[in-house]
């Protein structure tokens, strides 16, 4: 989405117009749905300007703008190569608190660009203009200087707004980034809020109850979980349950933390008891197994129990453990959601890899090109072509792995035991594909596949290229 001028968009006409005009104007891939209330707001925005400066006709913004997958939007950014001008829009009177908030949020997200950023809000059944200081207080702005920056003679941004903002920028890793998530410094999708929001809404209320969400691997589950157990730790002890092997590096973060503490999944028994605790967060719950989960609700008692697990639809049934899955579903009450927006993951990667677990029966036309493969027809080729890609940058994960993060760029070796079975379910003759799908999800940017001696396997992945 390209920059616009603001001047072309306020001159009168009526909404069907002008959404089709700023839709060639900003090349947006949709109409945008323009409100009457803020469109009215950046027509009195530009009547004001015109009475403060000259050629307000020359002023480009980014209109509208939402950063992809996060849900996050502003209504005008300027962006020049020395400075950001962020300006938000009210029709009627909102407190000086609320758009301290705004503001404060929205220059976290403009702050990965390194530039300095003024931010302001216009409200204008009031005409009034205000702007956020430095030391983050809400006082009257004055139109002279808004008008000066604006008329900044640095050069404006001339690219499309989305190749500055990744999504994954924002969402941290507890566990990868755990500085940045003990000093707060990331931001919930709306839909995680949603969840959030819900969720401690019925717990503050019965005190009791069972949640779970899920979602693939890289939509901030682990994040969102944590987040929630911040929350709760401010009045109580809560407990979180982490399944899996990473059980060191999250004991690290968790010296860190008051009132959260952690427990493996391996420590849960039969006559364990969690009394000292107000609520009980188990994380990565697809890895129990029946009985632990068993064990985990008596020990909870009537104690609130939030689960979060990866969903595995790809994976053949045959291939995952169902018991658990169903045995969290029959809890009674129990209060489920379900994460669909992929930050940290290319979303170029994860559809490749749903089809590479379970071959679709349409193709669906879809180019990969941050997909690589290769062949190699014995041992040593296939080391030959791990080196090169070690040498651009790859991780090379073996199969023994357990992939407990994420990576820029990923390179795995398929060996001849792989093949699809009469479902099109990827399986192994030997072993489980399951690590297999978090390892090839832990892929953020590239993949690489180097398939050795397997020509039939072979010739189904690059049917699925």
């Amino acid at each position: 989405m390209k920059s616009i001028s603001i001047y072309a968009v306020t001159r009168n006409q009526n909404i069907g117009q002008l959404q089709k005009l700023e839709r060639q104007l900003s090349g947006r891939e949709y109409f945008l749905k323009m409100r009457t209330w803020e469109l009215e707001s950046m027509k009195s925005l530009v009547r004001e300007l015109e009475a403060h400066m000259d050629e307000v006709y020359a002023l480009r913004f980014f209109y509208s703008f939402q950063i992809p997958r996060l849900g996050k939007e502003f209504d005008l950014l300027q962006i020049k190569d020395e400075q950001i001008v962020n300006i938000e829009l009210k029709s009627g009177a909102v407190s000086d608190e609320t758009i301290r908030k705004q503001l404060i949020q929205n220059r976290y997200y403009l702050s990965v660009l390194g530039r300095p950023i003024y931010s302001y809000t216009y409200i204008s059944s009031q005409n009034r203009l205000v702007r956020l200081t430095n030391h983050d207080h809400i006082v009257e702005a004055d139109w002279q200087q808004l008008c000066g920056l604006l008329k900044n003679k640095s050069a404006d941004y001339g690219g499309e707004i989305e190749d500055l903002f990744q999504a994954e920028m924002y969402l941290i890793s507890p566990l990868t980034e755990p500085l940045k998530f003990l000093r707060k410094e990331y931001f919930l999708t709306s839909q995680q809020r949603d969840i959030k929001r819900q969720i401690l809404k019925r717990i503050r209320t019965e005190h009791t109850g069972y949640y779970s969400f899920s979602g693939l691997p890289g939509t901030g589950k682990t994040l969102l979980l944590y987040d929630i157990a911040m929350k709760l730790s401010g009045r109580q002890m809560v407990c979180i349950i982490h399944c899996g092997a990473s059980g060191q590096e999250w004991k690290r973060l968790h010296e860190r933390l008051r009132r959260i503490v952690w427990v493996s999944d391996s420590q849960i028994t039969a006559e364990m008891r969690l009394d000292e605790y107000e609520t009980v967060l188990v994380d990565e719950a697809h890895l129990l197994d029946k009985e632990t989960l068993e064990n985990i609700v008596k020990a909870a008692g009537k104690r609130p129990v939030i689960f979060t697990s990866d969903c595995e639809d790809q994976l053949s049934p045959e291939e995952v453990d169902q018991s658990v899955k169903l045995g969290i579903a029959k809890l009674p009450e129990i209060q489920t959601f379900r994460l669909t927006n992929r930050i940290r993951t290319n979303e170029e990667i994860s559809s490749f890899v749903q089809n590479m677990m379970h071959i679709p029966d349409y193709k669906s036309g879809r180019r990969f090109p941050h997909v690589t493969m290769f062949y190699a027809n014995d041992d040593q080729e296939a080391a030959n072509l791990i080196q090169d890609a070690k040498k651009q940058g790859y991780q090379h994960l073996l199969e023994s792995e357990v992939a407990e993060k994420a990576y820029d760029s990923v390179a795995i070796i398929l060996d001849g035991n792989y093949f699809y079975d009469s479902k099109k379910y990827l399986r192994s003759k030997k072993r489980t594909v399951r690590n297999l799908f978090h390892q090839l999800n832990s892929a953020k940017e590239k993949l690489m596949l180097i398939v050795k001696d397997n020509e039939p396997f072979y010739a189904m992945l690059l049917g699925l290229l």
